[in-house]
C-alpha cells in the first residue's frame, strides 16, 4: 500500500510539474515602425527647450491606442502628447502576424539658436511605463539626446520626424526620414548620431528596433 501511495504521488507530482512548465518560446519579434507623423505645434508662450520621452501603445492595426510620458517638461508635453495621438505605424510582428506593442517616441523642442547648448534629459516620469504581459517586449530607452546646430542661412520652423534603426547593442543603424523639410531634414539626420540608447529587450535579451524621433523647430521670439 505504502508503494502504491509512493508512485501515485509521484505521478501527480510529474503531471503538476507538466502542466506548470513554461510554454514553447514564441518567434521572432519586429517592433512597431512609424510611417506617418504629423507637425508637433511649439507652444507660443513656452519659452521651455529639451527632450519629452513618450511610450505608445500600437494595436494591430498600427493605431495609437495610448500615450504615457516617460520624460516630461511641464509646458511642452501636452503638445508633444496630442501630435502623436495622430502618428500612424506599422504594426509589430510576432512569428509574422500583427501584434499589440509598445514602442517610443522622443520629441526634442529645439529653438534655431545657434549657440543653444543641449540640455540634459528630463527626469522619469512617476507613472511607471506599461508592464502588462500582453506588451512583454521592452521598448529601447533613450539614454542621451543631442540638439540639431540649426543651419545660421535658414529661417525654415517645423517638425522633422525620422525613424531610426536601433540595434540589439543601442546603435543607431540606419535613420529614414517621415517627415521632411528641405533644409532641416540633413542637420537632424546627423545629429541623430549622437543620440544614446539602451537596446529594446524581449525575453531579457537585446533586440534590433526602431524609435521616431522629432526635431520641433522654431525661429526664437
Amino acid at each position: 500500500m505504502c508503494h502504491f501511495l509512493s508512485a501515485m504521488a509521484a505521478i501527480m507530482s510529474a503531471g503538476l510539474c507538466f502542466a506548470e512548465a513554461p510554454p514553447p518560446n514564441a518567434g521572432p519579434f519586429e517592433s512597431a515602425d512609424i510611417v506617418s507623423a504629423t507637425d508637433v505645434a511649439y507652444p507660443l508662450q513656452s519659452i521651455s527647450v529639451g527632450t519629452v520621452v513618450l511610450e505608445i501603445t500600437v494595436s494591430e492595426k498600427g493605431e495609437v491606442e495610448d500615450v504615457q510620458p516617460i520624460r516630461e517638461i511641464q509646458s511642452l508635453t501636452e503638445a508633444a502628447v496630442k501630435s502623436v495621438r495622430t502618428w500612424h505605424f506599422k504594426s509589430a510582428l510576432q512569428d509574422g502576424k500583427p501584434t499589440r506593442s509598445r514602442t517610443v517616441v522622443a520629441v526634442t523642442f529645439n529653438p534655431a539658436v545657434s549657440l543653444a547648448q543641449n540640455v540634459p534629459l528630463s527626469p522619469l516620469s512617476a507613472t511607471e511605463p506599461s508592464s502588462r504581459p500582453v506588451l512583454e517586449p521592452e521598448p529601447l530607452k533613450v539614454v542621451a539626446a543631442s540638439f540639431l546646430q540649426y543651419p545660421v542661412n535658414s529661417v525654415t520652423t517645423g517638425t522633422v520626424v525620422v525613424r531610426v534603426t536601433v540595434d540589439s547593442n543601442g546603435r543607431a543603424e540606419n535613420t529614414i526620414p517621415i517627415r521632411d523639410i528641405a533644409s532641416l531634414t540633413a542637420p537632424c539626420i546627423r545629429v541623430v548620431k549622437e543620440w544614446k540608447f539602451e537596446p529594446a529587450q524581449f525575453r531579457g535579451k537585446p533586440i534590433p528596433s526602431s524609435i521616431a524621433l522629432a526635431f520641433v523647430l522654431r525661429v526664437p521670439n
